[in-house]
């Protein structure tokens, strides 16, 4: 391949490969935004399904006060326990208790078990989940999401109301849905798996000794804590959730302290799966953990496929655009050589050394430098032709081609000028050099062993440029040289000087 075409071809590889590379980067950065956005929808609908949730419970539980906690018997009832003495309370007590009984049972067929009643001073008046505990004072929490700090209740979403006999007030209901029932309610709905985390030090803070042994240390991050339950239920089998965690600590590196929505894929055993963190927090605002939704979601995986299926697609669209190129440039290299060169010796043809001819003439004019013109040709050679055939012939040019190539510089143009004539242009040579370099050149023609003509001489005709030359009155002198060289006896060099 031509010096030049391997250049082209270079440089179409490199930008082959820039282009590439910047594709790369430009799908790459498309498919991560593409997929953050999904992963945004994948937060706002674990965020909406949380929030039906617990609305659905606070609907409920509206429903429970209004129909069963305004009721005028109720309330009086507790009114009337309240300045009781305590055997009058017993009475009162069981008389509530067993009227609100029914609504008990119900209550823990939606998984709500915790519901008890205390007195504006905090002193607690009945426990329906544990009625045979009750007197004991406790102070008013203000962690929403924690109920009582005792050992029955862990950890859940508290929903209290307040108690009010004609303008009286007679103390607080409290109602806490414990997180295996918003779990068991969000799988039961929304089909995906789902776990609470709650930060170290709400726990550290919040809860009892004997109730830290209820939370098992996260396998996503040590300072998060989820409550242990007997729900097996799980949408996802263990093994796989254990997987997915061990892979989100990898992952996540401490995001869980930003308390920020966010939500991430992790691949196992060639599935995808969504993992979204929603933030939950106290009623005064503080950051107490996260829901987090688990969900088998393979649509995460077209993400991928599609940035190589399209990444691919322009990859072969440029692999084709370059073969092109550089057939093209091959092409094109290769014709401008056929219409530049000889086709019989392989040097410059007439036409291409006017074209340099006629450029080193504009720096002669401008810089007035030296430029020398060799016109030469083969004695007798009609002779060879007809006594040994063109083929010696042919062989006979292009051995001189071959012979001058190797006598001349790389900055000198060597062509043939027709038949059997050759010429040389030879920039930054003045008429002395320019004969010592004929003389050379005749030498070597003239003491080459050729096969079956044995020897070949040839005549030289050589002149300098001047500023006032044309391609016609240069090349005119050295043809009136070359024509001096053959009457006076071929194989000689003779000069013709430019007219001063």
């Amino acid at each position: 391949m031509d010096a030049k075409i391997k250049k082209s071809a270079l440089i179409y590889i490199l930008s082959f490969v820039f282009l590439s590379i910047v594709i790369w980067f430009i799908f790459e950065l498309k498919k991560n935004q593409n997929k953050q956005v999904y992963l945004n929808q994948k937060i706002v609908k674990a965020a909406a399904e949380f929030k039906a949730t617990l609305n659905g419970y606070k609907m409920l539980i509206d429903f429970i006060e209004t129909r069963y906690f305004k009721d005028p018997e109720i309330l009086k009832l507790l009114y009337e326990s309240y300045n009781a003495p305590a055997q009058k309370q017993n009475i009162y007590r069981k008389k509530i208790y067993t009227k609100l009984q029914t609504l008990y049972q119900e209550m823990k067929k939606y998984q709500i078990k915790f519901l008890q009643i205390r007195f504006p001073d905090g002193t607690v008046f009945l426990r329906f989940h544990r009625p045979e505990r009750f007197g004991d004072v406790i102070k008013e929490e203000k962690f929403s999401i924690f109920g009582s700090p005792k050992k029955e209740v862990t950890g859940g979403f508290k929903f209290p109301f307040e108690l009010y006999y004609n303008n009286h007030f007679l103390g607080t209901v409290e109602i806490i849905l414990s997180y295996d029932a918003v779990k068991e309610e969000l799988r039961k709905i929304f089909k995906g798996e789902y776990q609470f985390l709650i930060y170290k030090k709400i726990l550290v803070n919040r809860l009892l000794k004997e109730e830290k042994k209820n939370y098992i240390q996260s396998e996503i991050d040590p300072d998060f804590y989820y409550e242990s339950g007997n729900n097996n239920n799980y949408q996802i089998p263990v093994e796989v959730l254990s997987q997915i965690n061990m892979k989100l600590r990898e992952k996540l590196k401490n995001r869980l302290e930003q308390f920020k929505n966010f939500a991430v894929d992790v691949k196992v055993d060639g599935d995808y799966y969504v993992v979204s963190f929603i933030v939950i927090t106290s009623m005064t605002g503080e950051k107490a953990g996260y829901l987090v939704n688990y969900e088998k979601d393979n649509t995460i995986f077209l993400f991928s496929e599609t940035f190589l299926m399209m990444y691919a697609s322009v990859e072969l669209a440029l692999l084709a655009m370059l073969a092109f190129l550089i057939n093209i440039r091959t092409r094109s290299e290769k014709f401008k050589i056929l219409s530049e060169t000889d086709p019989l010796t392989g040097i410059y043809n007439k036409g291409k050394f006017n074209q340099v001819l006629e450029e080193e003439l504009k720096k002669v004019k401008r810089y007035g430098r030296p430029l020398g013109v060799i016109l030469f040709d083969i004695d007798h050679f009609k002779k060879i032709n007809d006594t040994y055939g063109h083929q010696v012939g042919d062989y006979v040019l292009k051995t001189i081609a071959k012979i001058v190539k190797q006598n001349i510089r790389d900055t000198d143009t060597f062509a043939r000028w027709g038949g059997e004539e050759f010429v040389i242009l030879a920039p930054e040579t003045d008429l002395n050099g320019l004969k010592i370099l004929a003389e050379k050149l005749r030498k070597a023609i003239e003491e080459y062993p050729f096969e079956h003509v044995k020897k070949v001489t040839s005549s030289f005709g050589i002149t300098e440029a001047v500023p006032e030359d044309t391609t016609d009155t240069v090349i005119r002198r050295a043809d009136e040289a070359l024509y001096l060289a053959k009457e006076r006896g071929r194989n000689r060099v003779e000069i013709v000087l430019p007219e001063i």
